[in-house]
This record gives structure tokens, C-alpha cells and sequence, in this order.
């Protein structure tokens, strides 16, 4: 019964997104929840709780800051053009079309998540992916399996929020993490290699497994190396360097202009600083170091200068404008879920579901998060929701609490590429201007004479849609079976 009374808010939160409302009212109602169930039968003392508080209010602050200025920082590089300009240099430089594909879903669309985040990646890679010749489905289904590197994305504020609710080190759970998503890798390296007809030409596949692999081990080894947050940066940067150098070996040519070097300059901004304040951090003890260290200082800096080395005219507070208005939403909700995971943690809600489950073996952890993912749309909404009572039922069942949170971790990461707005999302990217005209003729659907013939065009083109984002949602439920059943038993052996 405590159990069941324990994990109500999170059944409440689940059951408002079902229900299709907005996120922030799933987390609000949760949290109250979780509120008037920790005054039922999970009292804590005031003192207990405000000790928890603060050392968790900082980690708050920064997520919220990363979710802000890498909103920003992506608005401005696609108003300045900067974002489109260096996608089609990367494209440019394609020799062919699986080498081309395994670039953008190992390369660029990773490294776009990995900056901002909030699926940005997606819609940088998806018009690549439709002017390399992939028909609207397969570049969305494509697009979606790049998010790859979730667990890094947005410099990994999701990765710190399950670190923070379980206790454990920043970096060892960025490095076990990396560690066992080589399964997800697998799973979309599998998935691109097919799209990209290996099964008609088994040499399609070469790019593909090659890519994967520098991937992988680029994150793993940047994890090692330097540490989580720019892990998943510096990985995709190795996919996108070892590709390129690739295709100038055969005979590409690689011409950068003023214009492509100015639209590079934020993401150098970001990357190189994060690196050398980190770096100095490591050899330095002083709490303005750390301060300098952080992932929000760089992605400021990297907004302040993406208007005055901008390829083209923008007008930067306009844009900013926009980006935080857009910001508030997802703020609010990754705020809540974020405060409801450290309630439940904080009162011992988490470690009453985790010990329930205990009966049932670790593979119930990665199951949860995967659920967490494809419900909330956020890795860091899931491991807020899951990640303490993971971390309980390791404690439970006496697996190792690193390795199930960490193959947890992967399993919510991945799982991201299934969530139903997401993909719908995708879809309607790859379609590019059918969509548009979709939406434009269905607000015209009472026009009468010469226009007779469009509404049913638009409807044609809506039902077509559609259906095409019911096979790409049929195909990322399946990727993502195919990744965390692997994952749950895995999660045994621990």
C-alpha cells in the first residue's frame, strides 16, 4: 500500500500526458501529488529537506539555464542562417549517399543535439537527409535515429539530474552510460545501413558501421578524457572530421568561405572555451573556476557572439524575444518534473517503489526510464521521474547502482526518438512544403469555385501525412524494443 501511495504522482503524471495535456500540467499535478502524499506517510523533517534543497537548487538553476541559452543559441543560428549555411557546406561535401546519410545521423545531428538540444538536431539534419534523395518517411525515421547522444545532449543537463538524484559522480555516469549505449548505437546503426539499401548493396553499409562505430568510441573516449558535458560535442566532431577527411581522400572538395567560417564561430566559442575553462578547473581549486566551467557561461558566450559574427543581418532581440518566450513551457516543466524527482527522492518515495519492485529483478529500470522517455519527450524529465527509484531497486536487489542507472539512462535517452509530438514533428520537416500546403489549403477548406479542387488536394496531402507519421512511429516503437530489451537484460546481470 505505501508503495502504491509512492508511486501515484507518478501515475498521475503519466496519466495527464495520455490524456494529451501539456507537460507543465503533468508536472504540476504530479508534484502536488507527491506533496500531499509525503504529508500522508513520507513526513521528512523541515531540516532534512531544506539541506536537500540547497544542494540540489544549484544543479536546478543550471539545468534551467542550459535548457535557456541553448534555445537561444539555436533560434539565432537559424535566423542568421549560420546553421543552414554550414548543412549544406557538410553536404557539399558528400560522396555518396550512404556516406552522406551516415555524416548527418552520426555527425551533424548529434552534434546540433548535443549544443542545444530540444530535437534541434532533427530539424538540421532532415532537409540534408531529403536533398541527399530520402523520400519524407525514411529522412524523418532517419533524422530521428541520429538522436543517438541524447544522454549528452544540451551538454548533458539530464545525465547531471540522474547523477544528482542518485548520488552519483557526474562523470562516472557519463562514462558508464557511454559504455552501454553502444547497444542503441547498434540498433540505429543497423536501422540507417538497411534505409540506406545495404541489403541491395551490402558496401552501403561500410560508411554506416564506420561512422557508428567513431561515434561511439568518441564519446566514450571524450567521457574518459575530458568529461561528460562536451562528450557528446567531441564525439560527433570526430564523426564529422573522420568522414570529411574520408571524402578529401576521394577527391572531395572541401571549400570553406569567410561566410562558413563566420557561421562556425558560436559553436568554436562553445566547444574551445568549455574545454579550456574545464581544463584549467581540473588544475585549479577555486569556486570561481567552477563557476567558469559550467555549460550555461559558454552557451551565453556563444549567443553573445552568434549576432555580430553572423553570415547574414538578424535582428538578435527579436529573436531572443521569441527563444524565451518558446523557452517558458519547457523551463516550467523540466523545473517541476525536476522538483518532483528530488521530493520523491528527499521523503524516501523512490526508495519505497524501487523496494516493491525488487522482486520483479532489475529489469524493470531501464523499462521505467524507457517509459519515462517516450511519455515526458525529455531525458532529463524521465530520469527525474525514475532515476532515484532505479537507483532504490539496485539498492534492493543489491545490482550495482551505477550500472543500472547508467543502462537506464541509455534506454531514456533513446527512447526520446519514440515520443508521438517528436516524430510528428519530423515528419512534417521531412515533408517540407507538402505540409505547408497541407496546413495552408485545410484553413481553406471552405472555398468555393476555381478552388474547388484544392481541399481535397490538402486532404490527400494530410491523410498522407498522416500515414506516414503512423510508419515512422510504428518504426522508432520498434528501434526502440529492439534497443532496451537488450538493455532490461543486461540489467539482470548487473
Amino acid at each position: 500500500m505505501i508503495a502504491l501511495l509512492a508511486a501515484t504522482p507518478i501515475l498521475v503524471a503519466v496519466l495527464v500526458l495520455v490524456l494529451g495535456r501539456p507537460a507543465t500540467w503533468a508536472a504540476a499535478a504530479a508534484l502536488v501529488t507527491a506533496a500531499a502524499a509525503a504529508l500522508l506517510a513520507f513526513r521528512t523533517p523541515a531540516g532534512v529537506l531544506a539541506a536537500s534543497g540547497a544542494d540540489y537548487a544549484p544543479l536546478l538553476a543550471e539545468v534551467l539555464l542550459i535548457l535557456l541559452f541553448g534555445m537561444i543559441l539555436a533560434r539565432l543560428l537559424e535566423a542568421t542562417g549560420a546553421m543552414a549555411l554550414l548543412s549544406r557546406w557538410l553536404q557539399d561535401a558528400s560522396t555518396s549517399v550512404p556516406a552522406g546519410t551516415a555524416l548527418v545521423v552520426f555527425g551533424v545531428v548529434p552534434f546540433a543535439e548535443s549544443v542545444t538540444g530540444f530535437g534541434i538536431g532533427i530539424t538540421v539534419g532532415i532537409p540534408i537527409l531529403r536533398r541527399l534523395g530520402h523520400r519524407p518517411a525514411p529522412a524523418a525515421l532517419l533524422g530521428l535515429l541520429g538522436l543517438t547522444a541524447v544522454p549528452w545532449g544540451a551538454l548533458g543537463p539530464g545525465t547531471a539530474v540522474a547523477a544528482s538524484l542518485t548520488g552519483l559522480g557526474l562523470d562516472e555516469l557519463g562514462v558508464a552510460t557511454a559504455w552501454v549505449n553502444a547497444l542503441p548505437v547498434a540498433v540505429a546503426v543497423v536501422a540507417v545501413a538497411v534505409l540506406c539499401g545495404a541489403r541491395r548493396d551490402p558496401r552501403a553499409a561500410v560508411p554506416v558501421f564506420a561512422a557508428g562505430a567513431v561515434l561511439w568510441a568518441g564519446v566514450l573516449g571524450a567521457n574518459i578524457l575530458v568529461g561528460t558535458p562536451p562528450a557528446g560535442v567531441l564525439g560527433s566532431l570526430s564523426v564529422i572530421l573522420v568522414l570529411l577527411l574520408s571524402a578529401r581522400l576521394r577527391g572531395a572538395r572541401l571549400r570553406g568561405t569567410r561566410r562558413t567560417v563566420l557561421a562556425a564561430v558560436p559553436y568554436l566559442v562553445l566547444t574551445c572555451g568549455l574545454l579550456a575553462a574545464q581544463a584549467l578547473a581540473g588544475l585549479l581549486d577555486a569556486v570561481w573556476l567552477d563557476v567558469l566551467a559550467s555549460p550555461p557561461v559558454w552557451l551565453l558566450a556563444a549567443c553573445l557572439v552568434a549576432v555580430p559574427a553572423a553570415p547574414g543581418p538578424v535582428d538578435g532581440p527579436a529573436v531572443v524575444a521569441r527563444a524565451a518566450r518558446a523557452w517558458v513551457p519547457v523551463g516550467v516543466a523540466t523545473g517541476l518534473f525536476m522538483m518532483l524527482g528530488w521530493l520523491m527522492t528527499a521523503t524516501g518515495m523512490s526508495a519505497a517503489i524501487g523496494a516493491a519492485l525488487a522482486v520483479l529483478g532489475n529489469a524493470p529500470g531501464p523499462l521505467l526510464l524507457a517509459l519515462g522517455g517516450i511519455v515526458a519527450g525529455s531525458n532529463t524529465g524521465a530520469n527525474a521521474m525514475f532515476a532515484g527509484t532505479v537507483a532504490s531497486l539496485a539498492e534492493s536487489t543489491g545490482a550495482s547502482v551505477l550500472g543500472l542507472v547508467a543502462v537506464g539512462n541509455a534506454a531514456a535517452a533513446f527512447a526520446n526518438i519514440a515520443t508521438p509530438p517528436r516524430v510528428a514533428l519530423a515528419v512534417q520537416v521531412g515533408a517540407g512544403d507538402e505540409a505547408l500546403g497541407a496546413k495552408s489549403a485545410a484553413g481553406n477548406d471552405s472555398a468555393e469555385g476555381s478552388e474547388g479542387a484544392q481541399p481535397a488536394d490538402a486532404g490527400a496531402q494530410r491523410a498522407e501525412l498522416e500515414r506516414a507519421v503512423v510508419r515512422v512511429q510504428r518504426a522508432t516503437v520498434l528501434c526502440v524494443l529492439a534497443a532496451t530489451v537488450p538493455l532490461a537484460v543486461l540489467a539482470t546481470l548487473l
